[in-house]
């Protein structure tokens, strides 16, 4: 973040010494290689500290903070590619908040259908309070203690709430390896929420800035390293870093990076359609070319798996085509503006 106040430096030290000590990348490494895609003991400490609740009235067992304390959160989280549901916090926790979100339950959000993004676009149907048929691309699908499903309740768009337990989950093998996965519905019982079209919209969106936010710090983390190892590779007897034309793409990578931090933080303080498509469009952008820039200044060793350098890179490709493309939300960036 830019300028942060009093309370959210504290925040952002406790996150980030909560990841420094219990989720440094070589955390990342080891679940990877046990083929875990979420860490729950990281989960529980997150909890513990509460930060779940950060979005949450203090009705609903939360902090009562809001986006931007959310975004600083993300931001070092993202430096380590810790594994955590933080995402769907404001995705399907938001929506409904008696499913305990903000103490720690994972609640995933599910309302894509197709490739498209359009929230519109829905054919799952509620009949007789049964649920059928089957949503795609469901993040944190594999932990979810339950679902916010969008649904068609005769011809009225709804949202609805069904328990893990109701629900068969396909796993999503990601380049990532992160939680996701096709979710099937097969006459589940499906409880309706207070909430409508409104609050999911709101809501994707403030789930569009936290990952953003996450690639930021991502995209950080990835420079940072290469820098490190610009200033202690040595070849023809000098540091590389020394190289003009090194500092040069060094440069670019800082401006980029820096260029995202203020549209992440613009959107995390006014969460406009129009500011995120901005915030998220130059996260896909940045954390791509830090990601690979990176993979090029560290070499061959860039290329192999027993470099975390990599991990980024595939994070990048992920992340970057979640909830919106660049080239999607550049079109609803421009459509807003009216061109």
């Amino acid at each position: 973040m830019l300028i942060l106040n009093e309370d959210q430096q504290l925040l952002q030290e406790s996150a980030q010494q909560l990841v420094d000590a219990e989720a440094p990348i070589g955390r990342f490494r080891s679940l990877r290689d046990q083929g875990l895609r979420q860490d729950a003991a990281l989960w529980k400490q997150l909890t513990e500290l509460g930060f779940p609740g950060i979005p949450f009235s203090e009705e609903d067992g939360g902090m009562g903070w809001g986006l931007p304390e959310v975004a600083v959160v993300m931001e070092e989280l993202g430096r380590t590619l810790a594994l955590h549901p933080m995402v769907s916090v404001l995705l399907g926790g938001l929506l409904d908040p008696e499913a305990g979100a903000a103490t720690g339950k994972v609640v995933a959000l599910a309302w894509q259908e197709g490739e498209s993004l359009d929230r519109s676009l829905v054919k799952v149907r509620v009949t007789e309070g049964r649920l059928h048929g089957r949503k795609l691309h469901v993040l944190d699908a594999g932990a979810a203690d339950s679902f916010v499903v969008t649904a068609r309740d005769g011809d009225a768009l709804a949202l609805f709430r069904v328990a893990a337990s109701e629900a068969r989950v396909q796993p999503l093998v990601r380049a990532d390896h992160r939680d996701a996965g096709h979710v099937h519905f097969e006459s589940s019982k499906a409880i309706r929420l207070d909430a409508g079209g409104a609050e999911l919209e709101a809501s994707i969106e403030q789930g569009t800035v936290a990952l953003a936010a996450e690639m930021l710090g991502g995209a950080q983390a990835a420079m940072a390293s290469t820098v490190d190892y610009l200033k202690e590779r040595v070849q023809f007897d000098v540091p590389i870093g020394s190289f003009q034309v090194l500092q040069h793409r060094v440069v670019d990578m800082y401006m980029a990076v820096e260029l995202c931090r203020a549209a992440v933080v613009a959107a995390a303080r006014d969460p406009r359609p129009e500011l995120v498509s901005l915030a998220k469009a130059s996260a896909n952008d940045t954390y791509m070319l830090v990601a690979k820039e990176a993979i090029q200044l560290h070499g061959g060793i860039g290329m192999t798996d027993e470099h975390d350098i990599g991990f980024h890179l595939k994070r990048a490709l992920v992340a970057s085509r979640t909830l919106g493309s660049s080239a999607w939300h550049r079109d609803r960036w421009a459509r807003v503006a009216g061109y």
